[in-house]
């Protein structure tokens, strides 16, 4: 990755969504060089105001259209599924360049149109995916694109969990995330996607059919699943597993192949065993064929703007410098394709196959 570069034209950014989870990220735009926010957009203006504050930022409203009118470069959009394809579409219409929080849409035709809107500007469109702010990953997706120390992988598994939806629950306020038509399904299309794209690019395989059930047990006031788990084949004849919730703790990705195994647990614990050494930033395998174990391997803060791996910053250089960002929009359609499939063989009880197109 490179050091974000200084020009001299300002790189000027609107922000659209300022409450919520975005929270957590957004800070990281106090310390991108040579960079301004035009304006922060918000339905709550209390929030558009507090973060135009933190920010610096020109102006604060509760009008997209402020944000479309803007002379900007680029927007970040960090709201809710159901406003992604009117708002990133407007802004891509407007001649801006956009970084839209994940999911790309609630379905696969929503997904389709976005796309085609995204092709249509000329416009650059990225999605954000948290996990690739870590530098462990960027590692390791470099040493399986080489001679991959785990050899052929013959299985993945893969958890993402919280207790999310317990506590949501429990709240008097009617949350967007309890409505399925606001969603576009429950647990897994607002967990799902971010192990569906990590497989993908981290290891170069696609999921090519899925089985899935998913069921809503102890979230009663969500409409759509609380929990969901599919198994699937991999476009090298490997399985995967994957499951997600939001009425129990617990996060892992194990990879399993021919010539060694990692499992990573709950963003702390890290499990190698393998035929060979494997030196990285991050751990030194070396007791060859035991499983040696390293704790504290921990992900970096969301806003933290010396990570060189941090997304926004990487988005903000792509769109500097004229390069593709990490994730392009097409890979949100891809995601969007496996998550269809998914809720497809969720309903019907079938092997469900995924065409990319």
């Amino acid at each position: 990755m490179n050091t974000l570069t200084q020009q001299s034209n300002p790189l000027r950014i609107v922000v659209v969504g300022c409450g919520g989870f975005a929270r957590n990220y957004l800070p990281v735009y106090r310390s991108i060089p040579n960079s301004s926010i035009v304006a922060c957009i918000d339905a709550d203006l209390t929030a558009a105001q507090a973060l135009a504050t933190t920010l610096g930022a020109e102006m604060a409203s509760t009008d997209l259209a402020v944000a479309v009118r803007a002379e900007a470069d680029y927007a970040v959009v960090s709201t809710p599924n159901f406003l992604h394809v009117e708002q990133a579409t407007a802004l891509l219409q407007s001649g801006k360049h956009v970084l839209l929080q994940k999911p790309m849409a609630r379905w696969l035709g929503e997904s389709q149109a976005l796309f085609a809107a995204q092709r249509a500007s000329g416009r650059t469109m990225g999605l954000y995916m948290s996990m690739l702010d870590f530098g462990l990953w960027w590692e390791l997706k470099q040493a399986f694109a080489a001679d991959s120390p785990l050899g052929s992988i013959a299985q993945v598994s893969m958890r993402l969990g919280h207790t999310g939806g317990l506590l949501w629950s429990k709240q008097p306020n009617q949350l967007w995330r309890f409505s399925r038509e606001k969603t576009g399904g429950g647990a897994f299309i607002m967990l799902g996607v971010h192990y569906i794209h990590f497989l993908r690019w981290l290891l170069g395989l696609r999921i090519t059919r899925v089985l899935a059930q998913t069921a809503n047990l102890h979230c009663g006031r969500v409409e759509g699943e609380d929990i969901c788990q599919f198994q699937g084949e991999l476009s090298n004849g490997g399985f995967v597993q994957l499951s997600v919730a939001w009425n129990s703790q617990g996060e892992h990705l194990a990879l399993y192949g021919t010539e060694g195994s990692l499992v990573y647990l709950d963003n702390e614990l890290l499990r190698v065993h393998g035929a060979a050494a494997w030196k990285t930033s991050y751990f030194n395998y070396e007791k060859l064929g035991t499983w040696q174990t390293f704790a504290g391997i921990v992900p970096p803060k969301l806003d933290d703007s010396s990570n060189p791996y941090n997304q926004h910053r990487a988005f903000a250089e792509a769109i500097r410098l004229g390069t593709a960002p990490s994730v392009e929009a097409v890979e949100g359609l891809w995601d969007m394709q496996v998550a269809d499939a998914v809720y497809r063989s969720a309903t019907s009880g079938r092997w469900e196959e995924i065409s990319y197109v």
